[in-house]
Parts: C-alpha cells; structure tokens; sequence
C-alpha cells in the first residue's frame, strides 16, 4: 500500500515539474529567475524518470545510495541559484552559474568512471558499514555529502545575511513594497530545513513511511517554488549586479558640496510640486525609475533624497500622498466601498490600503469613515 503511494507521489512530483518547467520557460514576463527554476524543474523531472526505471533493479534497502546522493545534490544547487537570481538579479552569469554547479558535474563524473572501472556499486545496509572509512567509496560518498551540506548552508546564509536589505531595497524602489511577498524568503527556508532533515533521515534508512513523508515535502516544495515564480513580483531592477555581489553605485555624491545641497532642494520641490499636480501616485504600479525618467537624476540620488533628507523611504513617500488622497475620498464620497477607495488611492489591494491607511492614521479606513460620518 505505501509503496503504491509513493509511486503515486513520485509520478504527481513527476507531472508538476513537467507542467511547471515548462510553463516558466515559456513565460510571457521572462526572467532569468523564472528560466532557472524552469529547467531545475525539468531537470529533477528527468532525474525522477531515470530513477523509476531503474528502481526495480535497486536494492531498496541499501543506505547512503549514490543516486539519492547525486540527485540531491543537482537539486540543491538549482534551487539555490534561483535564490540567488531573486536576491541579486544578474549576478548569475552563465560562467558563474557552471561554477557553481561544478563540484555536483565532478562528482557525479568522478562516481560514474569510479564505479565504470570497479564493474561493481558497493552496498552498505546497516550503520557500522557507513561509519567504516576502510573503503574508498564511502569517502566519494561522504565528500558528495559534505558538497550537498555547502549548498544546504549557502540560501540558509543569504536568507540570513541578506533579507532585512532585500527589504529595503524594495522599499527604496517600488511604492507597494507589500505586494511583492517580504517573506516568502523566510518562508522557502523553513520549508526546505524540513526536507534537509528528511533527506538525511533518507540516507541512513530505508524506512517506507519516511520515503512518503518525504515525496510529500518534494512535492510541497516544487509547489511553492513553482507558485511563487508564477506570481511573485520581482524586484524591478535597472541596475545589474553581474559586476559583483553589492548593490552598485551609480555615482558619488559629495554630501557637504554646497551645490549639491542647492540641487537637492530643488529636486524635493520639484518631485513634491509633480506629485500634488499631476498625483503619479495613482498609478498602482509606480516605481523609483519613473520618477528617473522625470528627473534625469540616478537612483542613488533619488533613494539619498528620501532616506536622508526626508527621513523616508520612496514607498512610504508614496503611500503618504495615497493615504491622503483616500481620506479626501473617505470624506467627499461616504458611499463608496472601501475597495474603491483603495483602487482609485493607488493601491494594489485593500489589505495594503488598510495596513498602510493604519500606520499613518492609527485607524482604520472603515473607522475614519465612521468618524467623519458622526462628526459631520
């Protein structure tokens, strides 16, 4: 019976990374994320398919099997690099992107001419042979597993290092930073913890439950990669990261130049002047960009302008004058629906409208207008 849900889940596993490689490959809003994720799906679905004929032929009972060993070590690295492209758009040169699935090409090559040459695969069924390193292909085995460890470490570290700055970069230049899922990093994190702990669980047992638990973690986290490459925004760069891994700077300011504190005088009222006349705010989609192709000024300087001169970030400048624009709406027109009020606001939802109507106002939209209809 488990052994019949598991073929079951292996081949919805299968079915999902066809479907899904192929329909983010060819994906009207292409992204080079999206591309890498397609093909490390496809990949793992080819993986699956030569892992299903072969079963019959395996020994299920072996531990620390090379192919569980192999598969997930392409894996890991895939799905770290889309990490990456998410984080840092750009810095995956095709170069950099063959670098660093490397050492999972060299050892898949090195176990293949390994075992082509000794005509045998070595099994081990219990633990006293894996903890035996008389044998040199445990060592092969043990080093391809301290290569999958590197790539289990590298998303836990950028998650960690970089996440409070992927934040912030979204904040400095999109105005609906909520609408592009701050979490889903922290979230992708623990869902594959999980399926670390499984996939060693893996190597040291041949237990048939732990191999159903775990073909319902792959096919959960397929899930949410694929789900979320579909539909997460992704950050709107028009700047590149190939160079290296920091966010460039496109010029050096000289904060003390007495010229330079005249421009930037200026600019705030220009940029203050456009957004009461013209109201860009209204549109659900601006970007930090736009204002760049208004002002011919770079984005460095635009971001200086709002964080250091007037203490927000471009987001929360625009939601500011959306916020605004809701109350003149709240108050000339009570009958109109909150969802109105968010669209014709500039916002992308009600959830954004409310969050951001309550961080400026300390109450909600549905309270002001309740207020306001008391008072007058």
């Amino acid at each position: 019976m488990l052994k019949n849900i598991q073929l079951i889940l292996s081949l919805m596993i299968l079915s999902l990374c066809i479907f899904g490689g192929i329909t983010l490959i060819a994906h009207p809003q292409h992204s080079k994320a999206k591309f890498i994720l397609g093909l490390s799906m496809l990949f793992w679905a080819l993986l699956i398919s030569i892992r299903l004929i072969i079963n019959p032929f395996l020994d299920n009972t072996a531990l620390f099997q090379p192919i569980v060993l192999i598969t997930g070590s392409y894996v890991m690295a895939t799905t770290t690099c889309y990490i990456i492209e998410i984080l840092r758009p750009g810095y995956l040169t095709f170069k950099r992107f063959c670098f660093f699935i490397s050492p999972a090409i060299g050892f898949t090559l090195l176990f293949g001419s390994y075992y082509i040459f000794k005509q045998e695969v070595t099994v081990y069924h219990g633990m006293q042979d894996l903890l035996s390193l008389s044998d040199i292909d445990i060592i092969f085995r043990i080093t391809l597993l301290l290569c999958n460890m590197l790539y289990m470490i590298i998303p836990a570290y950028l998650t960690f290092r970089y996440n409070n700055e992927y934040t912030q970069l979204l904040k400095e230049n999109v105005s609906d930073p909520d609408d592009y899922d701050l979490y889903w990093l922290k979230r992708i994190m623990i869902v594959l913890s999980a399926l670390y702990i499984f996939y060693f669980i893996l190597l040291v047992t041949h237990n048939t439950i732990l191999y159903v638990i775990n073909k319902v973690f792959i096919l959960i986290l397929w899930y949410y990669f694929f789900y979320k490459a579909l539909f997460l925004k992704e950050i709107p760069w028009k700047i590149s990261f190939a160079a290296g891994w920091k966010t460039p700077s496109e010029e050096n300011i000289p904060e003390k130049d007495w010229i330079y504190d005249q421009a930037k005088t200026n600019y705030l009222q220009a940029i203050n002047q456009w957004f009461q006349t013209e109201k860009p705010y209204l549109y659900r989609d601006l970007r930090l960009s736009d204002l760049q192709r208004k002002f011919p000024i770079s984005r460095t300087y635009l971001s200086q302008l709002f964080n250091k001169e007037l203490g927000v970030s471009f987001s929360d400048y625009v939601n500011q004058f959306r916020v605004q624009e809701s109350k003149h709406l709240l108050e000339t027109e009570p009958q109109t629906e909150i969802t109105d009020i968010a669209e014709r606001s500039g916002f992308n939802s009600t959830c954004t409208f409310r969050r951001a109507f309550i961080k400026y106002m300390k109450i909600s939209p549905s309270e002001y207008k309740k207020i306001h209809r008391l008072n007058t």
